[in-house]
């Protein structure tokens, strides 16, 4: 039997399309209802409260499993929901002992988060800077962007690509004169002209120190920190609020550090924390600072980890939120049972991704996934002795190695296999019966 090579091909490029979407159908058809719980720290009661939201309603707990109607939940949390307290005259005079008002809880609030994938791709290779000392009342966007070098920047004008030789010697000059060691290890800023103000950019060079680039009047500003961060830099972030608690923050492998106005670097007490895959937040209110992590490559196994700081961001305390453990036992139970239809998935996506990719996935259940394999291939030999056919050894090889996809693809072109016609005798002439 010999083997049809076009046929094979069409069969394998059928495997690796079933092996993507067998998998995404079986987890779109069996996904529960969608889910979304978060933490908020209430110095009313020093509990963390929960709330969960699906499709159809919403449920308000704390830590430790009490209920709460929805106005009880909102009394609790006083800095969260200061509008609705305040238009029914119940936001409270002082959170234990001391004085606050809506306004301040109004000015208190700043979230920042963190994504992986906001650093697991590939960075622009232009940046925006903008003027921090306008000359009317609102940001602009500058006539030019500057590109990182080994050793310095380079301003390019947007209107003809061209090169701004003396402005890009300007900042090179004041970069050098700062003390900047190149190349950089890491840079960020926050170029829309919808804040309030500009910081200008964060940069972390050759040997980890901090500086902060700025123009004023067109004049390049850089200053040295006197700060220095160690190990390789992920992402640099700036984020420009009123209350001017921190620039922004630097995020290196196994951190995240705030820089803060007052020239000090704080580092967040995140426990866990992995940036190849680990998210983080900092949320903020009069009192008290909210800092959290999660690792997004397993939402389902692993619990969001909260920390309740003080100003300062000493730990006050602590609380993990996870998926209830029944929800875990039935999510772990289906990915199990679709094993059985493929022994890895081809994914397109990944939350710590912020692209597009093509990830081979191992089944969640090796066992399973066999059972499966073996299954398939079994199927293919009861289809092809129905169909009174051979079954090539490759045939047999491809549904064991890819299973329902395998299979899928050998029956939709196989078979593979073709036997040869008889050959003719010498000088072409059959054999006859006497």
């Amino acid at each position: 039997m010999n083997l049809h090579v076009a046929r094979l091909a069409a069969a394998l490029v059928m495997c690796a399309a079933m092996s993507w979407l067998i998998p995404d159908a079986y987890r779109r058809a069996t996904n529960p209802e969608r889910m979304w719980s978060s933490a908020f720290y209430s110095a009313v009661i020093d509990r963390f409260m929960i709330r969960t939201d699906t499709s159809s309603a919403s449920e308000y707990s704390d830590e430790d499993g009490k209920t709460y109607t929805l106005r009880d939940f909102r009394l609790l949390l006083p800095f969260l929901y200061f509008a609705d307290l305040e238009k029914q005259k119940q936001f409270p005079a002082t959170v234990t002992g001391t004085p606050v008002t809506p306004e301040a809880a109004r000015q208190a609030m700043q979230s920042l988060q963190l994504r992986p994938r906001d650093w697991n791709r590939d960075q622009p290779p232009l940046h925006v800077l903008l003027e921090a000392s306008p000359t009317g009342a609102s940001l602009g966007l500058p006539p030019d962007v500057f590109r990182l070098e080994a050793d310095g920047i380079t301003f390019i004008r947007c209107a003809d690509g061209s090169v701004n030789a003396e402005k890009s010697a300007n900042f090179r000059d004041a970069m050098n004169a700062a003390g900047v060691a190149w190349p950089l290890r890491g840079l960020g800023g926050n170029p829309t002209p919808l804040k309030p103000f500009d910081e200008g950019y964060l940069l972390v060079d050759g040997k980890g120190a901090v500086f902060q680039l700025t123009m004023v009047r067109g004049e390049p500003a850089c200053r040295a920190t006197g700060l220095a961060v160690e190990g390789r830099v992920r992402a640099v972030v700036v984020d420009e609020h009123p209350r001017k608690e921190f620039i922004g923050a630097i995020v290196t492998d196994a951190a995240v550090y705030l820089v803060m106005y007052g020239n000090t670097l704080t580092r967040l007490p995140l426990e866990g924390f992995d940036a190849s895959g680990s998210l983080a937040q900092v949320r903020s209110d009069p009192l008290h600072r909210t800092v959290a992590t999660a690792d997004v490559r397993d939402r389902i196994n692993l619990p969001t980890r909260y920390v309740a700081v003080t100003p300062a961001y000493a730990p006050v305390r602590r609380f993990n939120l996870g998926l209830p453990a029944p929800m875990r036992e039935r999510l772990a139970f289906l990915q199990d049972m679709g094993s059985a239809l493929s022994p890895f998935a081809v994914r397109q996506f990944a939350p710590e991704e912020g692209r597009i990719l093509l990830r081979v996935e191992p089944a969640a259940s090796l066992p399973i996934a066999t059972l499966g394999c073996v299954a398939a291939t079994l199927l293919l030999l009861a289809g092809r002795r129905w169909q009174r056919q051979r079954v090539h050894p490759v045939e047999m090889l491809v549904t064991l190695a890819f299973g329902l996809p395998g299979l899928v693809g050998v029956a939709l072109f196989g078979p593979v296999g073709v036997t040869p016609p008889p050959s003719s005798p010498p000088g072409g002439r059959q054999p006859s019966c006497s």
